[in-house]
């Protein structure tokens, strides 16, 4: 069978890789900043009251969260150090998880 060549414009295959990396970097969490509670709802699919409930409120949680998760209170409220909490949150969520649901 002979080979098929085909002829790509180089702005056609420009634009494909630029919606793949844009379609990656959507996924990937931005480390450059603190995260908000937001940003911590749209990352671990939990709502601010889950996450107060099963986290911020349990006294088991608050030496561990330390240094890394910090209530401002007001309008500014909670901001998480983002290496430091996705680590907490590997380390810790299945069993989080498995308790809330019990």
């Amino acid at each position: 069978m002979p080979p098929i060549t085909l002829s790509v414009p180089p702005e056609l295959i420009q634009e494909a890789v630029d919606k793949a990396v844009a379609a990656r970097l959507s996924h990937e969490p931005d480390y450059r900043r603190w995260w908000t509670v937001k940003d911590v709802q749209d990352r671990y699919g939990v709502n601010p009251a889950w996450l107060s409930a099963h986290i911020l409120d349990k006294p088991r949680f608050q030496r561990q969260l330390d240094g890394f998760a910090f209530n401002y209170g007001g309008r500014i409220g909670w901001r998480f150090e983002p290496l430091a909490f996705s680590e907490f949150m590997r380390r810790e969520f299945r069993q989080i998880a498995k308790e809330a649901t019990a």
